[in-house]
């Protein structure tokens, strides 16, 4: 059993993993869910990178996700390992700025490029 610390650092990891990290259900290729396959479809549309992870072979992510991102369902978007939102929040913020996820990822480039 980990640690409450165990997991907060296995999942500040894991949403660092990937400039873009998705925390879906199933995989891209096969989502487990509506809303999973429709977040999928807004990044490929988008022709976004990503790096994904599937929740539902990990319970403890699963449940500690939420605490985390302090968001109770899936999926989950992570860029530059800060919590974006799910997918009601994405395709607004998509609505208000279609470069959204563009600009998101830049604002990392520019970040790293300073250090």
């Amino acid at each position: 059993e980990e640690t409450e610390e165990q997991i907060n650092a296995r999942l500040t990891k894991l949403v660092n993993a990937a400039p873009v990290m998705l925390f879906m259900k199933g995989s891209p290729s096969e989502p487990k869910c509506g809303f999973s396959r429709q977040l999928v479809g807004i990044l490929r549309e988008h022709q976004v990178r990503f790096g994904f992870f599937d929740i539902l072979r990990d319970e403890s992510v699963r449940q500690n996700l939420k605490k985390f991102s302090e968001w109770p369902t899936f999926p989950q978007l992570y860029i530059n390992g800060e919590f974006q939102g799910g997918l009601d929040i994405i395709k607004e913020s998509l609505e208000e700025d279609p470069d959204f996820l563009q600009h998101a990822l830049q604002s990392l480039e520019h970040h790293h490029h300073h250090h």
